[in-house]
């Protein structure tokens, strides 16, 4: 009754900190219509999902099922729709501190406690103020006509722009490099650049800001005109993103003005920095047979629909909670603690209040003397996308029935055999990896534990990451299916070592 009493207070507390984040609904402009396509699923394109085969011996990882586990993606996604629904049409998903991140504690410890496990928690960890783009819009302007650039984002703690907003000449920048910026006055204008993934990353928004511009625009020429949230820019002036049909639409109106003729940016960005907010972590444990330890964490948060990145790896970890909930404890060689994190995607001062507070001495010391793995459910399955392959036709980003390879880490350098248990469970369920491992975690919340823990992570961030279009569909539950049940299989090879195979000095690790 204890647990269940806290758990209902911190889910109070925390819903009743955001109160105060109701930015109104921001109508629609008349913006021209705009629609590169994208080559998106038939209505039963979840069946032509590549399933990897089990082989005999591993058939009880068969009662982990990706398609269960696709239905927890879809209910995170919808606790990301209310909050969107609620008043917040364009900064919108399970953020930090918001009645979003409440709901989705709450939503995962009543899944932690339907499954059994105990101590089950909601931890309340305070935030510092948290940045809050309330209204914005942005047009452009020249020649007789307006174009309202509907996928403009400011980047994570842009700067406002004064009240009122400003009226700016645009510059097209081109990749923002040095050549592209040569001889151009950029200083008091608004700078259009472009980019794509893959692509050398130029710098061009420092250096525009560098240069005096007012504000920066950086296109993002993947097909589909997606809205997508860039982490800080850490410039003076704000800067946006902008989806590729925007982007052109805006380069194609300033190319077509004569001599002599300017376009102009027209633009307003009203900021808060709202305090007194809180975040949580969510705690769930599985006892076992001794007091050693296993930790399996996800971090909650994530922008728009966030279902890759990360409802995907919080269905993971509840599905290693479910497959692990059934096996008796004298058969569970370690304790296991199932940690949702906070998450991460408020950079900037008090942000990641979780992985901090793990992270500090006396919590480290006390939680992972005695830890043999940790495991970090990251973007555990992403559609594996191509943007206009050779020979078909068309400006459009097209679907395949595959997840994509994945970034991975499995103990580093000093820890092969971790490495090696991993690579073999990897294969042995058809996690496909990039040929070499990351010399530390790739980005995530496992990078502020391996340097004490034997952790392993896998991640991908393609063409949906970050953006309006990261939906349920575009996480395959094949995949999710088939990283789980790797995870399971590194768990269980770990447990047939002693604490000392893996364990290792920070001093060692970080080496």
């Amino acid at each position: 009754m204890r647990t269940l009493v806290v758990a209902a207070i911190a889910a109070v507390a925390i819903a009743a900190s955001v109160s105060a984040i109701q930015a109104p609904a921001t109508p629609s402009s008349a913006a021209i219509p705009k629609s590169s396509p994208l080559a998106g699923p038939s209505e039963h394109f979840d069946d032509a999902f590549l399933e990897w085969p089990l082989a005999q011996a591993d058939r009880a990882y068969g009662t982990i099922n990706g398609r269960q586990l696709h239905r927890l993606v879809e209910e995170q996604a919808a606790i990301a729709r209310r909050y969107r629904d609620q008043g917040h049409p364009k900064f919108w998903g399970r953020i930090i501190g918001t009645s979003a991140d409440a709901e989705s504690a709450e939503w995962l410890a009543g899944k932690f406690r339907a499954l059994g496990l105990s101590d089950v928690r909601i931890q309340p960890l305070p935030l510092d103020p948290q940045w809050f783009p309330q209204q914005w819009s942005v047009t452009v302007s020249g020649g007789g006509k307006t174009i309202a650039l509907d996928t403009a984002q400011p980047d994570y703690r842009a700067a406002a722009l004064p009240a009122g907003g400003i009226d700016v000449e645009a510059v097209y920048g081109g990749l923002g490099s040095d050549a592209d910026l040569a001889g151009k006055d950029v200083k008091g204008k608004a700078v259009f650049t472009y980019t794509m993934l893959g692509m050398h990353d130029e710098g061009a928004v420092k250096r525009a800001d560098e240069r005096g511009a007012a504000m920066m625009f950086e296109a993002d020429m993947v097909p589909g005109n997606m809205r997508y949230q860039a982490y800080p820019s850490n410039t003076t002036a704000p800067a946006f993103t902008v989806g590729s049909d925007d982007g052109l639409a805006a380069r194609n109106l300033i190319g077509s003005l004569g001599p002599g003729q300017t376009a102009r940016v027209k633009a307003t960005l009203d900021v808060q920095m709202v305090p007194n907010l809180k975040t949580a972590l969510v705690w769930g444990t599985l006892p076992g047979a001794t007091d050693e330890t296993i930790y399996i964490v996800a971090h909650r948060d994530g922008w728009f629909d966030a279902s890759g990145d990360n409802a995907g790896g919080v269905a993971a970890m509840i599905g290693l909670a479910e497959y692990y909930a059934k096996i008796p404890q004298a058969e569970r060689r370690r304790r296991m603690v199932f940690i949702g994190l906070d998450g991460h995607h408020n950079t900037g001062p008090g942000s990641a209040v979780g992985g901090v507070w793990l992270n500090q001495p006396e919590n480290k010391a006390r939680l992972f003397a005695k830890t043999a793995l940790a495991i970090n459910c990251e973007h555990p399955s992403t559609l594996q996308t191509y943007v206009r392959p050779r020979y078909i036709g068309g400006d459009v980003l097209h679907w395949s029935n595959m997840y994509s390879a994945q970034q991975w880490y499995a103990g580093g350098p000093s820890r092969p055999e971790l490495t090696a248990i991993a690579l073999a469970a990897f294969r042995e369920f058809g996690v496909p990896l990039l040929a070499e491992p990351n010399p530390r975690p790739p980005a995530g919340d496992l990078g502020r534990l391996y340097r004490f823990t034997p952790g392993v992570a896998t991640s991908e961030f393609f063409h949906y990451f970050h953006t309006d279009r990261e939906t349920p569909e575009t996480v395959p539950w094949t995949g999710l299916q088939a990283t789980t049940r790797a995870y399971a299989k590194i768990v269980d090879e770990v447990n047939k070592r002693p604490l000392s195979t893996f364990q290792r000095t920070e001093e060692g690790a970080t080496r």
